[in-house]
């Protein structure tokens, strides 16, 4: 993959987090707190689109779908520019964004595929990388280009996914097999991903992980906040915790196609531990733990996202991808409705819990999860 190909979509993701980011804010300052709530729910609204993405993206040219999908989100960009800043205009197309982004990482898995089959894990870093750099420049920039002017965000943040969308337009073609051409569009056809997911008896050990890894990691982060503030972490600073997870997941997603499978996820475990484990600490070893957290997220995300990606068979390859991320969110959306009972206790009691379940699964890198089958799988030899 070529680096401007990275680039365009780091371009895309920063236009992207402009645009949210300045619409949190904006929700926040007209303290409409039903309108941010709904805002934070969008993502998960939009998980049987996921389902429905998945479906497209094996009837029909991926590269397509994945430019088609670039310029409709900086179409809706520029729209949210010039209407009113009011939640009745901003939420019905901050949806759209979020139903057409369904679009976007599915595609991207599936044509990493074609391009970089033998390099999956090394070029999958690399485009997560490129991801989250645009996604902590938005963070970063989207207050002060508010501050200058409330349509600004948004504008830029358009013109991002159109110059990212131009750079894009040498991708080459990925037309589906001729095998998915000949499915119907029926409800067995749409659930096939999740299907095969759950039913590969190769890789439903590592689906299971993978959704009990979304689930721990929603549940022990989302009192983020609450957390930082009770070890002493000053308002002023708790920036450092976020940021922390996402440049520990830049240089984990860099790190991840340098190391081998066993390392990828059982290291990446172990760092999930260490660094949730120093956020029980006081301020300033919070922002060290969410640092150690990003890193170990991004090495073992890469890796289990590279067997998906090998063992999906070509016509069920966009429907693999979509529904395993239907299916990690879903996941993480029930971490964090956990993560809100248990936090009445105390802020505390959902990292604690989340802990406990990292160590449970432990004894998985002895059996079902042991370096050789990790190895085996990735060769492609029966485990």
């Amino acid at each position: 993959m070529q680096t401007k190909h990275l680039f365009a979509e780091s371009l895309g993701v920063f236009g992207g987090s402009l645009a949210f980011t300045v619409l949190r804010l904006l929700l926040g300052l007209e303290e409409t707190p039903w309108a941010l709530a709904l805002l934070a729910a969008l993502p998960y609204l939009t998980l049987p689109l996921d389902l429905l993405a998945g479906l497209l993206l094996d009837r029909l040219d991926r590269r397509t779908l994945l430019l088609v999908g670039v310029w409709l989100r900086a179409g809706i960009l520029g729209l949210l520019a010039f209407l009113p800043k009011e939640p009745l205009f901003l939420l019905p197309l901050a949806f759209l964004f979020q139903a057409v982004l369904a679009l976007d990482l599915p595609a991207w898995h599936a044509l990493l595929v074609r391009l970089a089959r033998d390099r999956l894990e090394r070029e999958g870093g690399r485009l997560q990388a490129a991801q989250l750099l645009g996604d902590s420049l938005g963070d970063l920039l989207a207050a002060p280009l508010l501050l200058l002017a409330k349509p600004l965000p948004f504008a830029l943040g358009g013109l991002l996914l159109a110059g990212g969308g131009l750079l894009l337009r040498d991708l080459p073609a990925y037309p589906p097999p001729r095998a998915a051409k000949g499915e119907g569009f029926t409800l067995g056809a749409l659930f096939a991903g999740l299907a095969f997911l759950l039913g590969d008896g190769r890789l439903l050990p590592l689906t299971l992980y993978a959704l009990a890894i979304s689930f721990i990691s929603g549940l022990a982060l989302a009192l983020l906040p609450l957390v930082a503030l009770a070890q002493g972490a000053p308002p002023a600073l708790y920036g450092l915790y976020p940021w922390g997870l996402s440049i520990g997941g830049f240089l984990g997603s860099l790190l991840a196609g340098r190391i081998g499978p066993c390392l990828g996820v059982w290291g990446g475990h172990g760092l999930r531990i260490l660094g949730l484990a120093l956020l029980l600490l006081p301020f300033p070893f919070g922002p060290l733990g969410t640092f150690l957290a990003g890193v170990g997220g991004a090495l073992d995300g890469v890796h289990l996202r590279a067997y998906r990606q090998r063992l999906a068979p070509e016509p069920l390859l966009g429907r693999v991808q979509a529904g395993s991320v239907a299916l990690l969110s879903s996941g993480s959306l029930l971490g964090i409705l956990l993560a809100g009972g248990l936090g009445g206790l105390n802020p505390r009691a959902p990292l604690l819990t989340a802990l406990l379940g990292l160590l449970l699964l432990l004894p998985l890198a002895l059996g079902p999860l042991g370096c050789g089958r990790l190895l085996a799988l990735r060769e492609g030899r029966s485990p």
